[in-house]
């Protein structure tokens, strides 16, 4: 899908973007800057801001929930996979979104490439009007799409068990 395509072709097919012009994209791609990253490497950690919104290009990453709380006082058994992303798939729109830090690493589970936005870049775009509601929007709705997956894979646990 990506393989060998310029920014703005790659961002022209992210459901981020859905519904932005030419010129938005390329304004957007102004700002990317490409990253490879390896298998195993910490792109995001639990507990500290995001740089920016990532954009996964290639490779896999797990989104995982630390074994130690915040404030390590208290402590999960294990550490938690929250979701496996793939190419075209977004992160570190909570940290951005809410101005606080993550509450959950993000970690290569296979070699691949981000685009990342870094976080001045990100306020300079969504302050668009009209970028910024198509943004908005778009990420509301990965976001639920995201979170009935996750209802949906809970069903099915608690209904074997």
């Amino acid at each position: 899908m990506f393989k060998g395509k310029k920014t703005t072709e790659l961002l022209s097919q992210v459901k981020v973007f859905q519904g932005l012009e030419r010129a938005d994209l390329k304004m957007i791609s102004d700002v990317c800057e490409r990253i490879a990253f390896e298998r195993g490497e910490t792109l995001i950690r639990a507990g500290q801001f995001s740089p920016g919104l990532y954009i996964l290009v290639k490779g896999e990453v797990k989104v995982l929930l630390p074994e130690r709380l915040k404030g390590g006082k208290a402590h999960r058994p294990s550490e938690v996979n929250l979701n496996t992303l793939r190419q075209g798939d977004c992160f570190g729109e909570y940290s951005l979104l809410e101005k606080s830090p993550a509450s959950a690493s993000v970690v290569g589970a296979q070699a691949g490439e981000v685009l990342r936005i870094p976080e001045p870049g990100f306020n300079r775009i969504m302050a668009d009007d009209r970028i910024g509601r198509t943004v908005y929007r778009n990420l509301l709705h990965i976001l639920i799409k995201r979170l009935r997956k996750k209802e949906e894979e809970l069903d099915l646990v608690l209904v074997a068990g």
